[in-house]
């Protein structure tokens, strides 16, 4: 006899091996890696993210215990492809999470720069597009903004000093060059909200 704490999980794997295997991938984040279950559609309409969210990109199902502290804004690998979790919820037994998560990123270079100085560097970056945001006013004309996540792994930062609100990435291929407007640090990597002028 399961107690009651034990029905959603055993739910959650007939759910992968009987129900539902095709939708069945692999998530990995610090160092643990675990199967999980694709679920859902993009969202739409009201239920889309909007301003300087990245949307969601999937949604998949996973055993909280499989990873324990998994929350917004952390980077995350599904199936070898990186995604920043966008969303993480769990039931109220705590026993299943659901996960939003991103669009993939896309590997890229950026040449990062800090207006005023000499810092200039080089860096491997993964870079997702977001919403469309508020459009500029106060300009000669409106100006549509538009949000970027990207993350830079800690150990190709060559500078002394962390990303700062105000430096600048151009990225490429995409000719587009970013304005950092937040810095945070998670997972060996720093993760930079962006705002990019179209």
């Amino acid at each position: 006899m399961r107690k009651p704490s034990e029905y959603l999980p055993a739910a959650l794997k007939g759910l992968r091996s009987r129900l539902m295997p095709d939708c069945s991938e692999t998530l990995c984040h610090a160092g643990r890696s675990a199967t999980v279950t694709r679920v859902g559609t993009t969202p739409i309409g009201e239920d889309a993210l909007s301003g300087t969210e990245v949307p969601e990109g999937v949604r998949v199902l996973a055993g909280a215990a499989d990873f324990p502290g998994l929350g917004k804004g952390r980077l995350v690998s599904l199936d070898g492809e990186w995604r920043v979790v966008t969303g993480a919820r769990t039931d109220p037994a705590g026993a299943v999470l659901s996960l939003s998560l991103s669009a993939s990123l896309a590997a890229t270079k950026a040449a990062y720069r800090r207006p005023g100085t000499k810092i200039a560097q080089t860096v491997d970056a993964l870079a997702v597009e977001g919403e469309a945001m508020e459009p500029v006013t106060d300009a000669l004309a409106p100006t549509m903004l538009r949000s970027w996540t990207v993350a830079v792994a800690e150990d190709g930062w060559l500078e002394p000093t962390e990303p700062q609100i105000g430096d600048t990435l151009e990225l490429s291929p995409q000719d587009m060059t970013l304005r950092v407007s937040a810095v945070s640090r998670r997972d060996g990597f720093f993760i930079l909200s962006c705002r990019a002028r179209r």
